[in-house]
């Protein structure tokens, strides 16, 4: 098990959902966090929340990642900040649309390839060439399990995600000779804000979180290049 404490960590998407979770338990763990979201409002409660842990373990900033040069500057302050990025969790996506293929709006699905694959992109991007300089790092990818499978009504969702993920896949050769490690994470269902309605038979919020930093604090020895992980009562796979 790899410590936590006295990591830099640059998580995204960190105001609500399972990233919110993750930058809670990153900081009980003593990391550094450097985190981004994009409401306004939701920072602010954050900021409230997280009043407990030192102000010197944290570093944010609100803004949309459709913003790419708000991207560059977000890492560039970060690294300055804490010296280093050890850790990269690229939490933050939608799905801001269900519809047929037929019916799909090129607007509705640029929108999620912009936030779901490009924003992602730069992250590594920027990320990975400080990781390439510090000769260490993992890229901690969070997916989903539309990857690995197809639902009607969900193309637009699934064609930015299935993007991303096969990005993922070239940067995680291209990067290993670094002694940089690549993660893709592929989450089934989770009961979280992101969804019209509560769904409780799904994983918790905690449950979710908890399996991601057991990945991430698993032996840098290990390469651990997929995590896939669902509900029990989910069975399209």
């Amino acid at each position: 098990m790899e410590p936590l404490k006295n990591k830099t960590v640059l998580l995204t998407g960190a105001t609500s959902g399972v990233g919110k979770k993750l930058l809670f338990q990153l900081l009980e763990q003593e990391a550094n966090v450097a985190f981004c979201g994009r409401s306004v409002e939701k920072m602010r409660e954050v900021m409230q929340e997280i009043k407990g842990f030192k102000s010197s373990q944290y570093y944010s900033e609100t803004f949309c990642l459709s913003d790419e040069t708000r991207i560059v500057g977000f890492v560039n302050a970060a690294h300055s900040h804490f010296g280093t990025v050890d850790i990269l969790i690229n939490n933050a996506g939608l799905n801001n649309t269900r519809a047929e293929v037929t019916q799909l709006q090129t607007a509705d699905l640029d929108w999620m390839m912009t936030i779901n694959c490009l924003a992602p992109a730069a992250f590594m991007r920027e990320v990975g060439t400080i990781m390439v300089q510090q000769k260490q790092g993992l890229v901690v990818n969070i997916l989903s399990s539309v990857c690995l499978s197809t639902n009607e009504t969900n193309g637009g969702y699934t064609a930015s995600k299935a993007a991303i993920d096969a990005l993922t896949k070239v940067f995680r050769k291209e990067v290993r000779k670094h002694n940089i490690r690549v993660l893709s994470v592929y989450p089934g269902g989770i009961d979280t804000p992101f969804r019209t309605k509560e769904r409780p038979d799904y994983l918790s919020l905690k449950q979710a979180a908890d399996v991601i930093i057991n990945a991430i604090t698993t032996d840098s020895f290990v390469a651990m290049d997929e995590l896939v992980f669902r509900p029990m009562v989910e069975t399209n796979f």
